[in-house]
């Protein structure tokens, strides 16, 4: 792992806390910064949320310092990981999704475009993974042929998406919020958001209450959705996001773990398909 430049950890003093997480980039905390170290294309998405388009958004975004091709240096957020229960984040990634949607600026090649231009290079992936063959049905015939899932997100329109969204990503300070870890930022549907908050991943653990966190969200937006069409789009988006983005990267996780995440997506998948 690349890691930080001298002067930046001096910045950090002489014993900074390590918060890395597993599957996460490296994260250093100390004298009231917080470094981190990740790819170039993730730390150019936050150098620029974080710095020129802070202003812009709706949510809480850490403070950008400095940065450089794969490092970058934030303010220290301070506050609590929001509890998993805890819906109030989502009225600002409602208010996000509306503001940007249809915006050119999130087709911007320095945003990640899971369900568009990087599509087949992430099937591709997926059907070449070692977990492919041991797909169950529907999910295996859904990696082969997604198109049942396309047909399902063709009406979602195309917004800004923070890529990683789960209670973990975002810090408390009394009413307010702060969302973090935008490396994988990008355009998408809204409901791409919504089902990583829900669902989970192999790496995070879903809303606690799924059904109270969506509504919740559909009540924050100001122009309103029809609920059951927009939770099929956000199934539609597990089962689908999952495929592009978590299948191939299965393997650092133990076999039984790999199993459950597996019969998870399939779970949301025949529920789609029947």
């Amino acid at each position: 792992m690349t890691e930080l430049p001298a002067d930046v950890l001096m910045r950090l003093g002489p014993s900074p806390q390590d918060l890395t997480r597993l599957g996460s980039s490296r994260v250093l905390r100390g004298n009231g910064l917080v470094a981190k170290v990740g790819t170039p294309e993730g730390i150019a998405r936050e150098t620029f949320l974080f710095g020129e388009a802070a202003a812009l958004l709706p949510v809480g975004v850490p403070t950008l310092v400095a940065s450089g091709p794969d490092w970058i240096l934030m303010e220290d957020v301070g506050g609590e990981p929001a509890p998993p229960d805890d819906v109030a984040p989502l009225v600002g990634l409602a208010q996000m999704h509306e503001l940007f949607a249809g915006a050119t600026g999130v087709e911007h090649e320095r945003f990640r475009d899971v369900f568009g231009r990087e599509r087949e290079g992430l099937l591709a992936l997926a059907r070449g993974s070692a977990n492919a063959a041991a797909l169950p049905d529907p999910l295996a015939s859904l990696l082969e042929d997604p198109s049942p899932l396309d047909e399902m997100l063709a009406g979602e329109p195309r917004t800004l998406v923070h890529g990683d969204a789960w209670p973990g990503n975002v810090l408390t300070r009394g009413k307010d919020f702060v969302w973090l870890d935008w490396s994988e930022s990008g355009a998408g549907p809204a409901a791409y958001d919504l089902s990583s908050w829900l669902y989970g991943s192999a790496w995070a653990p879903g809303s606690t209450s799924p059904e109270g966190a969506l509504g919740a969200y559909l009540a924050a937006r100001t122009t309103k959705v029809e609920p059951s069409r927009f939770k099929r789009a956000v199934d539609a988006c597990a089962v689908l996001g999952f495929l592009l983005t978590q299948l191939a990267r299965l393997t650092d996780r133990e076999p039984e773990l790999i199993e459950r995440v597996i019969e998870r997506r399939n779970l949301i998948a025949i529920g789609l398909i029947d």
